[in-house]
């Protein structure tokens, strides 16, 4: 029998209809993936007191590394966030210390004041460019080491300041190190909410288009120092958030802990992690923190930062985030070039 064309809705031409399915499997794929992690950093603890210590300062370090994004998305060569890290781990331990603050107050504090202290060192040196900004921001991590070494009367100079207080949270002291991890967590997740949002708003693209082009931006009437400041002020208040709890868990502060290589390798979290995506800072923190664990604190742990930045400029240029999908590429590369059978006479 033969079907009309215009017959009616029954013998309507079938036309295909695009499946939403790959766009909601990947974002199913990323919900599942966020709650395996999860589930993974609040079962940690079941561990062990050593892995309770080592991914406490894993997630210090994703702090560093995610408030860091901010400053490289503006296209600023950020060398000197361990110097902000510095002013807010000092600020929280002394008033804790001498003035017994609990560490909300302490924590605040540290965080605003290391704020400050960005925003009178970022209002004159972003107004430079490439190395020039660089090399500010290194003079700047040795001028903050130097003080913390010389003033001696208030921070202990490099004897190093102890005895700094258990974080104080809501009136109660957090003495064992599985509540403190939790803490750390509970910071980690806030800070990384917040510069998601913030990435995700319109100053977050305000400042992608500083980074990809600054005078085109500037022609189209955005305020680049403005808001270049602005992105160094956030990444300076998450940095002091991470000092302040870096201090209360150490409970030890020592001037060289703050130095130019500690500042390094926080730009080289960002550098082989991948700078392309938010997650970038997040993989290659807990990524090189953990890889890095049996060298720290050696000579080794240098090279092997070195190692890790050279290895991923020469084969992984777009981070680590970029490898699942070169991966990926090769596999479609070969089922492509595969010769397809013939079909039967």
């Amino acid at each position: 029998m033969r079907l009309d064309r215009m017959g009616g809705p029954d013998m309507a031409p079938h036309t295909p209809q695009r499946s939403s399915r790959p766009g909601g499997a990947g974002a199913l794929l990323g919900i599942a993936g966020l709650v395996v992690v999860l589930v993974a950093a609040c079962m940690v603890p079941l561990l062990g007191g050593y892995y309770i210590h080592v991914f406490a300062l894993v997630l210090t370090n994703v702090i560093l590394a995610a408030s860091l994004r901010p400053s490289l998305t503006c296209g600023q060569l950020n060398i000197g966030h361990s110097a902000f890290m510095c002013v807010g781990a000092y600020t929280s331990a002394l008033l804790a210390k001498h003035y017994a603050l609990p560490f909300e107050l302490t924590l605040l504090s540290g965080a605003l004041l290391a704020t400050v202290v960005g925003m009178v060192v970022g209002y004159p040196a972003l107004r430079l460019r490439g190395v020039y900004f660089a090399m500010v921001t290194v003079a700047f991590v040795e001028v903050i080491r130097l003080v913390a070494a010389i003033w001696v009367p208030l921070t202990r100079g490099n004897s190093g300041l102890s005895a700094i207080p258990k974080p104080n949270l809501l009136g109660m002291t957090l003495t064992t190190r599985a509540s403190q991890y939790y803490l750390v967590l509970g910071l980690a997740a806030v800070t990384l909410f917040v510069l998601w949002k913030l990435e995700q708003s319109r100053l977050g693209l305000t400042w992608k288009s500083i980074g990809m082009a600054d005078g085109l931006a500037q022609s189209l009437g955005v305020n680049i120092a403005r808001e270049k400041l602005t992105a160094f002020m956030v990444g300076c208040f998450f940095a002091g958030v991470a000092g302040a709890f870096y201090a209360h868990f150490i409970r030890f502060l020592f001037p060289p802990e703050f130095g130019f290589l500690v500042a390094t390798n926080i730009l080289v979290y960002n550098f082989v992690g991948g700078r392309g995506h938010f997650v970038g800072p997040i993989v290659g923190a807990v990524f090189l923190s953990l890889l890095s664990e049996p060298f720290r604190g050696s000579a080794y742990e240098t090279i092997f930062f070195s190692i890790a930045m050279l290895l991923t400029i020469l084969f992984l240029p777009g981070g680590i985030i970029t490898l699942p999908g070169k991966l990926a590429g090769l596999r479609w590369g070969r089922t492509a070039s595969a010769p397809t059978p013939s079909p039967a006479a």
